[in-house]
Protein backbone atom coordinates (compact mmCIF):
# COMPACT_ATOMS: atom_id res chain seq x y z
CA UNK A 1 0.00 0.00 0.00
CA UNK A 2 1.43 3.40 -1.02
CA UNK A 3 2.21 6.25 1.36
CA UNK A 4 -0.47 8.40 -0.28
CA UNK A 5 -3.08 5.75 0.55
CA UNK A 6 -2.01 5.84 4.18
CA UNK A 7 -2.93 9.54 4.20
CA UNK A 8 -6.00 9.56 1.96
CA UNK A 9 -7.85 6.58 3.48
CA UNK A 10 -8.25 8.16 6.95
CA UNK A 11 -9.10 11.47 5.26
CA UNK A 12 -11.88 9.91 3.17
CA UNK A 13 -13.08 8.07 6.29
CA UNK A 14 -13.18 11.34 8.21
CA UNK A 15 -15.22 13.08 5.51
CA UNK A 16 -17.69 10.19 5.31
CA UNK A 17 -17.95 10.20 9.11
CA UNK A 18 -18.98 13.85 8.95
CA UNK A 19 -21.59 13.13 6.29
CA UNK A 20 -22.98 10.19 8.28
CA UNK A 21 -23.27 12.41 11.35
CA UNK A 22 -25.18 14.96 9.31
CA UNK A 23 -27.59 12.75 7.37
CA UNK A 24 -27.67 9.46 9.29
CA UNK A 25 -27.20 5.93 7.90
CA UNK A 26 -24.04 3.89 7.85
CA UNK A 27 -22.06 5.33 4.94
CA UNK A 28 -21.74 2.04 3.05
CA UNK A 29 -22.89 3.59 -0.23
CA UNK A 30 -19.77 5.80 -0.17
CA UNK A 31 -17.15 3.45 1.26
CA UNK A 32 -17.37 0.77 -1.43
CA UNK A 33 -17.21 3.08 -4.50
CA UNK A 34 -14.32 5.08 -3.03
CA UNK A 35 -12.27 1.98 -2.21
CA UNK A 36 -13.03 0.41 -5.59
CA UNK A 37 -12.61 3.44 -7.87
CA UNK A 38 -9.82 5.40 -6.15
CA UNK A 39 -7.77 2.72 -4.43
CA UNK A 40 -8.28 -0.26 -6.74
CA UNK A 41 -9.53 -2.48 -3.94
CA UNK A 42 -11.31 -5.65 -5.16
CA UNK A 43 -15.09 -5.23 -4.75
CA UNK A 44 -15.46 -8.12 -2.29
CA UNK A 45 -12.69 -6.73 -0.05
CA UNK A 46 -14.24 -3.25 -0.32
CA UNK A 47 -17.61 -4.64 0.80
CA UNK A 48 -16.01 -6.36 3.81
CA UNK A 49 -14.13 -3.18 4.74
CA UNK A 50 -17.32 -1.13 4.42
CA UNK A 51 -19.24 -3.41 6.78
CA UNK A 52 -16.41 -3.36 9.32
CA UNK A 53 -16.15 0.43 9.15
CA UNK A 54 -19.90 0.86 9.55
CA UNK A 55 -19.88 -1.30 12.72
CA UNK A 56 -18.49 1.22 15.27
CA UNK A 57 -20.76 3.98 13.99
CA UNK A 58 -23.92 1.88 14.25
CA UNK A 59 -22.87 0.38 17.60
CA UNK A 60 -22.36 3.79 19.19
CA UNK A 61 -25.61 5.02 17.67
CA UNK A 62 -27.54 1.98 18.95
CA UNK A 63 -26.30 2.50 22.51
CA UNK A 64 -27.30 6.15 22.38
CA UNK A 65 -30.80 5.36 21.09
CA UNK A 66 -31.23 2.58 23.68
CA UNK A 67 -30.44 4.99 26.51
CA UNK A 68 -33.08 7.35 25.12
CA UNK A 69 -35.66 4.54 25.01
CA UNK A 70 -35.85 4.52 21.22
CA UNK A 71 -35.07 0.82 20.66
CA UNK A 72 -37.65 -1.95 20.55
CA UNK A 73 -35.29 -4.76 21.55
CA UNK A 74 -37.61 -7.72 20.80
CA UNK A 75 -38.59 -6.47 17.36
CA UNK A 76 -35.00 -5.51 16.64
CA UNK A 77 -33.71 -8.97 17.52
CA UNK A 78 -36.24 -10.62 15.18
CA UNK A 79 -35.15 -8.39 12.30
CA UNK A 80 -31.52 -8.77 13.36
CA UNK A 81 -31.66 -12.57 13.17
CA UNK A 82 -33.09 -12.24 9.66
CA UNK A 83 -30.34 -9.72 8.91
CA UNK A 84 -27.63 -12.16 10.01
CA UNK A 85 -29.02 -14.84 7.72
CA UNK A 86 -29.38 -12.42 4.81
CA UNK A 87 -25.89 -10.96 5.28
CA UNK A 88 -24.24 -14.38 5.27
CA UNK A 89 -26.20 -15.32 2.13
CA UNK A 90 -25.21 -12.00 0.56
CA UNK A 91 -21.53 -12.49 1.42
CA UNK A 92 -21.59 -15.92 -0.23
CA UNK A 93 -23.31 -14.50 -3.32
CA UNK A 94 -20.84 -11.60 -3.58
CA UNK A 95 -17.88 -13.95 -3.21
CA UNK A 96 -19.22 -16.01 -6.11
CA UNK A 97 -19.84 -13.08 -8.47
CA UNK A 98 -17.07 -11.91 -10.85
CA UNK A 99 -15.62 -8.59 -9.57
CA UNK A 100 -16.58 -6.72 -12.74
CA UNK A 101 -20.20 -7.83 -12.52
CA UNK A 102 -20.34 -6.92 -8.82
CA UNK A 103 -19.03 -3.42 -9.60
CA UNK A 104 -21.64 -2.89 -12.31
CA UNK A 105 -24.37 -4.19 -10.01
CA UNK A 106 -23.35 -1.72 -7.32
CA UNK A 107 -23.33 1.06 -9.93
CA UNK A 108 -26.90 0.27 -10.96
CA UNK A 109 -27.97 0.14 -7.31
CA UNK A 110 -26.41 3.56 -6.62
CA UNK A 111 -28.32 5.07 -9.53
CA UNK A 112 -31.57 3.53 -8.30
CA UNK A 113 -30.89 4.93 -4.81
CA UNK A 114 -30.76 8.44 -6.28
CA UNK A 115 -34.51 8.31 -6.98
CA UNK A 116 -35.68 8.24 -3.32
CA UNK A 117 -32.92 10.72 -2.44
CA UNK A 118 -34.32 13.21 -4.95
CA UNK A 119 -37.86 12.59 -3.71
CA UNK A 120 -36.66 13.18 -0.15
CA UNK A 121 -35.11 16.52 -1.09
CA UNK A 122 -38.23 17.65 -2.95
CA UNK A 123 -40.52 16.59 -0.10
CA UNK A 124 -38.25 17.85 2.67
CA UNK A 125 -40.37 20.77 3.77
CA UNK A 126 -43.61 18.78 3.81
CA UNK A 127 -41.95 15.99 5.80
CA UNK A 128 -40.69 18.44 8.39
CA UNK A 129 -44.14 19.89 8.78
CA UNK A 130 -45.68 16.44 9.21
CA UNK A 131 -43.13 15.44 11.84
CA UNK A 132 -43.91 18.53 13.87
CA UNK A 133 -47.57 17.45 13.97
CA UNK A 134 -46.86 13.91 15.22
CA UNK A 135 -48.17 12.86 18.60
CA UNK A 136 -44.97 12.66 20.64
CA UNK A 137 -46.69 10.61 23.35
CA UNK A 138 -46.83 7.68 20.89
CA UNK A 139 -43.10 7.78 20.04
CA UNK A 140 -42.13 5.23 22.70
CA UNK A 141 -44.75 2.64 21.76
CA UNK A 142 -43.40 -0.91 21.36
CA UNK A 143 -44.72 -3.90 19.44
CA UNK A 144 -45.67 -7.41 20.40
CA UNK A 145 -45.06 -9.50 17.31
CA UNK A 146 -46.98 -12.74 16.96
CA UNK A 147 -47.57 -15.22 14.15
CA UNK A 148 -47.28 -13.83 10.64
CA UNK A 149 -45.88 -10.49 11.87
CA UNK A 150 -42.71 -12.27 13.01
CA UNK A 151 -42.35 -13.73 9.52
CA UNK A 152 -42.86 -10.30 7.95
CA UNK A 153 -40.28 -8.75 10.27
CA UNK A 154 -37.77 -11.52 9.52
CA UNK A 155 -38.34 -11.04 5.78
CA UNK A 156 -37.38 -7.36 5.93
CA UNK A 157 -34.34 -8.30 8.02
CA UNK A 158 -33.23 -10.86 5.42
CA UNK A 159 -33.57 -8.36 2.56
CA UNK A 160 -31.59 -5.81 4.53
CA UNK A 161 -28.88 -8.37 5.24
CA UNK A 162 -28.60 -9.43 1.59
CA UNK A 163 -28.04 -5.80 0.54
CA UNK A 164 -25.39 -5.48 3.23
CA UNK A 165 -23.69 -8.74 2.36
CA UNK A 166 -23.62 -8.26 -1.42
CA UNK A 167 -22.97 -4.53 -1.74
CA UNK A 168 -21.55 -3.44 1.63
CA UNK A 169 -24.50 -1.16 2.33
CA UNK A 170 -25.80 -0.88 5.87
CA UNK A 171 -29.24 -2.09 4.74
CA UNK A 172 -31.15 0.82 6.27
CA UNK A 173 -34.01 1.14 3.76
CA UNK A 174 -35.62 -2.35 4.11
CA UNK A 175 -35.42 -2.24 7.92
CA UNK A 176 -36.97 1.22 8.09
CA UNK A 177 -39.72 0.23 5.65
CA UNK A 178 -40.43 -2.95 7.63
CA UNK A 179 -40.66 -1.19 10.99
CA UNK A 180 -42.98 1.47 9.61
CA UNK A 181 -45.21 -1.20 8.04
CA UNK A 182 -45.38 -2.99 11.40
CA UNK A 183 -46.65 0.17 13.07
CA UNK A 184 -43.68 1.55 15.03
CA UNK A 185 -43.63 5.33 15.50
CA UNK A 186 -40.83 7.46 14.07
CA UNK A 187 -38.42 7.61 17.00
CA UNK A 188 -38.67 3.87 17.60
CA UNK A 189 -38.14 3.21 13.89
CA UNK A 190 -34.93 5.26 13.87
CA UNK A 191 -33.47 3.72 17.02
CA UNK A 192 -34.46 0.14 16.24
CA UNK A 193 -33.11 0.46 12.67
CA UNK A 194 -29.67 1.43 13.96
CA UNK A 195 -29.82 -1.50 16.40
CA UNK A 196 -30.59 -3.96 13.56
CA UNK A 197 -27.74 -2.61 11.43
CA UNK A 198 -25.28 -3.75 14.10
CA UNK A 199 -26.34 -7.35 13.40
CA UNK A 200 -25.74 -6.86 9.68
CA UNK A 201 -22.26 -5.44 10.24
CA UNK A 202 -21.16 -8.17 12.65
CA UNK A 203 -22.44 -10.95 10.39
CA UNK A 204 -20.83 -9.38 7.33
CA UNK A 205 -17.43 -8.99 8.98
CA UNK A 206 -17.56 -12.59 10.22
CA UNK A 207 -18.70 -13.96 6.88
CA UNK A 208 -16.08 -12.17 4.80
CA UNK A 209 -13.37 -13.06 7.33
CA UNK A 210 -14.20 -16.75 6.90
CA UNK A 211 -14.14 -16.27 3.12
CA UNK A 212 -10.69 -14.71 3.31
CA UNK A 213 -11.83 -11.33 2.00
CA UNK A 214 -11.16 -9.23 5.11
CA UNK A 215 -8.31 -6.67 5.08
CA UNK A 216 -7.62 -5.42 8.61
CA UNK A 217 -5.20 -2.68 7.46
CA UNK A 218 -7.81 -1.09 5.21
CA UNK A 219 -10.38 -1.31 7.97
CA UNK A 220 -8.15 0.38 10.55
CA UNK A 221 -7.11 3.20 8.21
CA UNK A 222 -10.60 3.97 6.92
CA UNK A 223 -12.36 3.23 10.20
CA UNK A 224 -10.11 5.44 12.33
CA UNK A 225 -10.95 8.43 10.15
CA UNK A 226 -14.66 7.58 10.12
CA UNK A 227 -14.88 7.28 13.90
CA UNK A 228 -13.04 10.60 14.34
CA UNK A 229 -15.34 12.26 11.82
CA UNK A 230 -18.45 10.88 13.52
CA UNK A 231 -17.16 12.05 16.90
CA UNK A 232 -16.18 15.56 15.84
CA UNK A 233 -19.03 15.96 13.36
CA UNK A 234 -21.68 17.23 15.79
CA UNK A 235 -19.29 19.83 17.20
CA UNK A 236 -18.14 21.08 13.81
CA UNK A 237 -21.55 20.99 12.19
CA UNK A 238 -23.17 22.60 15.23
CA UNK A 239 -21.56 25.87 14.15
CA UNK A 240 -23.26 25.78 10.77
CA UNK A 241 -26.89 26.67 10.18
CA UNK A 242 -28.83 23.38 9.96
CA UNK A 243 -30.99 24.73 7.12
CA UNK A 244 -27.87 25.40 5.05
CA UNK A 245 -26.61 21.85 5.67
CA UNK A 246 -29.95 20.34 4.65
CA UNK A 247 -29.98 22.37 1.44
CA UNK A 248 -26.36 21.86 0.39
CA UNK A 249 -25.31 18.32 1.37
CA UNK A 250 -28.20 16.21 -0.09
CA UNK A 251 -27.70 17.58 -3.65
CA UNK A 252 -23.96 16.94 -3.29
CA UNK A 253 -24.63 13.32 -2.25
CA UNK A 254 -27.01 12.89 -5.18
CA UNK A 255 -24.35 14.16 -7.59
CA UNK A 256 -21.70 11.90 -6.01
CA UNK A 257 -23.98 8.87 -6.24
CA UNK A 258 -24.66 9.54 -9.94
CA UNK A 259 -20.95 9.98 -10.69
CA UNK A 260 -19.96 6.89 -8.72
CA UNK A 261 -22.78 4.83 -10.19
CA UNK A 262 -21.89 5.69 -13.80
CA UNK A 263 -18.18 5.22 -13.11
CA UNK A 264 -18.73 1.73 -11.69
CA UNK A 265 -20.94 0.72 -14.60
CA UNK A 266 -18.53 2.03 -17.24
CA UNK A 267 -15.30 0.88 -15.57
Amino acid sequence: MSNISLILLPLFGFIIGLLVTTLGGGGGSLYVPILTLFFGVPPQVAVATSLATVLPTTAVGAVGHYRMGNVDIRTGIILGIGGILGTLIGAYIANSIPPTLLKKGLGVLLLLMVIPMIRRVLAGHNKQADEEKEDISEDKKKLTLTGYKKIIASFFGVISGILAGVFGLSGTAPVTAGLYSLGLPTLMVVGTTVFVLVFNSIAGVGGYFLLGRFDITLTILLGSGAVLGAFLGPKLLGRIDKKIIEKVIPPILILISIIFGLSLILS
